[in-house]
């Protein structure tokens, strides 16, 4: 199994995986700036973050600036909606976890080195397409309100 195949087990699973989080975002009692979103605000660019994730593990490439843009819009839209900064990391955290999760029990029967390996290298993806998405909320966040 390579990442391509693990895109496709998350891709085929999207709408679930999204359904997921949108659970786990709702039930946090730390989020609190969920609550003036509607359903389709809160999900807004969400199926996009996850299709770009895919297409980072298609392509077996390190998430960086260049393909991060949708995770990029998700920080800055929430920015604008008024989303306190630590709610952003947690729903973020959410995604992570319930990709990861997914991921992890799709491969749980197929136990190999190769399906570790894949495993691995996907969580790897997975993560680090994450933290640029918060490394780009944190300079959002904190040069948007530095002194003048």
């Amino acid at each position: 199994m390579a990442q391509p195949d693990i895109a496709d087990l998350i891709e085929r699973s999207a709408e679930e995986l999204l359904r997921l989080w949108v659970e786990a975002v709702r039930a946090d009692n730390g989020i609190t700036s969920d609550g003036d979103l509607s359903e389709g605000g809160l999900i807004d660019h969400v199926p996009a973050v996850i299709e770009e994730i895919c297409e980072v593990l298609r392509a077996g490439d390190v998430p960086r600036v260049n393909n991060t843009r949708e995770s990029r819009v998700h920080a800055y839209t929430r920015f604008r909606q008024g989303y306190r900064a630590r709610d952003l990391i947690r729903e973020s955290s959410h995604l992570r976890l319930i990709l990861l999760e997914h991921v992890k029990c799709k491969l749980r029967f197929r136990a190999s080195v190769e399906s570790l390996g894949a495993y691995h290298e996907a969580s790897r993806t997975i993560n680090l397409y994450i933290d640029e998405e918060m490394r780009y909320a944190v300079s959002i966040y904190t040069e948007e309100f530095k002194p003048v």
